[in-house]
């Protein structure tokens, strides 16, 4: 029985570890709705020069998954689990563990420090602080060529993001650091990678499932992999408490049981921001606005499901099992089930997450054009302020009643001496156009 009371133990500290990469990661794949950003357009139509809006979230890279990407999911990752595989049976397991030590060290950097700057930006502002943007620019004349908003708390942790994946190797590879880039990595992945709609999302679960499947149950691969290889490309767990001494069994999952479903979760956490966007259309609904979340609520209740299944058969069975065999049917039918009962079913199929033709139309202007600079944006607007003074400051010339148009000469230009008659006198000229 203490046995199992440490295996339970294990079991829970796994779950809590699995969630919460997949909220925090569910959160930073939002975005402020396209109607909102078109009502703040129209605001701000009649400036040229605006001020930067600090609650604004910053513009993220990210990439968005068809249904045509997820059928290539199992064979590409079969490709790599198959190379995994022959380079540890016939090279060895050290020398790949010393190459994935290295990519994921150089990744862990910007993975930590990313997750760890959404972490202390969220705490800051839940204790009514709000972090201050400040932006890096470098100009050549009004030309900008290098932009960089950033906060003084990402900032700060730039040294900590770079020291704790160096330290991971010297230090031999501990499993709460490997932990801290896993999850870092976890988080980062499903910030950048989206679903387009649910039906890439179920088509993804299905067949990844099939996948998971074959390679547990058919074959040694996926195992000795997960085994083998000593990189932060799992989560673990002690089987014993660490208070007895360092541990050496661990109870595992891998990140593909947290980012796929994940990644499902993060699609119903930005169709409940969509809904709610369209039924309050008289809100400016942001990223960060309060609105509810029947969707991502069931979606995470699913996923626990799902794993507690996965981890009550394993315990049961004392064999390794397929996560994705429990998680793909559970975090598939949660949603489809909560919109039949709420009759939105056909808005749920329907609904995409695709960026739209101005939002491709804007990424290939920004990957061809420099933004523009503090000084550039300066200087329009200067010349836009002259432009106007010239215009109220010229006058139209008057016409005459028989359509000509009196022009006033200075001949004090001519030599000579000789005054007309006619000098001074305004002359009368067909057209009302200057020679």
């Amino acid at each position: 029985m203490p046995q199992d009371a440490e295996l339970i133990g294990s079991y829970i500290s796994l779950g809590v570890q699995a969630l919460i990469p997949i909220i925090l990661g569910s959160f930073k794949s939002l975005k402020t709705p396209d109607s909102t950003i078109r009502k703040r357009k129209l605001s701000r139509k009649a400036h040229l020069l605006d001020e930067e809006d600090d609650e604004e979230e910053e513009e993220a890279i990210e990439e968005t998954l068809t249904w045509a990407d997820s059928l290539l999911f199992p064979v590409f990752g079969s490709i790599a689990l198959l190379g995994l595989f022959f380079l540890i049976k016939y090279v060895g397991k050290e020398w790949i563990n010393t190459v994935l030590g290295v990519y994921f060290t150089g990744a862990g950097m910007f993975a930590i420090h990313s997750t760890f700057s959404s972490i202390l930006n969220w705490l800051l502002r839940a204790a009514g602080r709000k972090p201050t943007t400040y932006h890096i620019r470098i100009s050549a004349g009004i030309r900008q060529v290098f932009h960089l908003p950033t906060t003084l708390s990402s900032l700060i942790l730039i040294p900590i993001s770079v020291a704790l994946p160096l330290l991971y190797i010297p230090l031999g590879r501990p499993y709460i650091l490997s932990n801290v880039l896993a999850l870092s990595l976890c988080t980062a992945t499903l910030a950048l990678l989206k679903l387009d709609s649910f039906l890439t999302a179920f088509l993804l679960l299905g067949v990844l499932l099939v996948y998971d499947i074959f390679w547990v149950f058919a074959t040694p691969v996926m195992v000795t992999v997960a085994k083998s290889i000593d990189a932060p490309i799992k989560i673990l767990s002690p089987k014993t408490s660490i208070l007895t001494g360092t541990p050496k069994d661990f109870t595992m999952l891998g990140l593909g049981d947290i980012v796929i479903p994940g990644l499902v979760v993060a699609l119903c956490l930005r169709y409940d921001l969509a809904r709610y966007a369209k039924n309050h259309p008289e809100q400016e609904v942001t990223a960060r606005s309060r609105f509810s979340k029947p969707y991502f609520i069931t979606a995470v209740i699913s996923y626990i499901i799902g794993l507690t299944t996965t981890v009550v058969v394993m315990h049961t069975f004392r064999a390794a099992q397929p996560a994705l065999l429990y998680l793909s049917p559970a975090c598939t039918l949660g949603p489809i089930i909560l919109a039949s009962v709420r009759g939105e079913l056909r808005e749920l199929w329907g609904w995409s997450d695709a960026p739209t033709e101005e939002d491709e139309k804007k990424t290939k202007i920004d990957e061809t054009i420099e933004a523009p600079s503090e000084a550039a944006i300066k200087a329009r607007a200067a010349a836009k302020a002259a432009k106007e003074d010239l215009i109220e400051t010229e006058k139209p010339e008057e016409p005459q009643a028989d359509g000509t148009t009196l022009i006033d000469e200075d001949d004090s230009w001519m030599t000579g001496g000789v005054v007309t008659p006619d000098e001074g006198k305004a002359r009368k000229r067909k057209g009302g156009k200057k020679k």
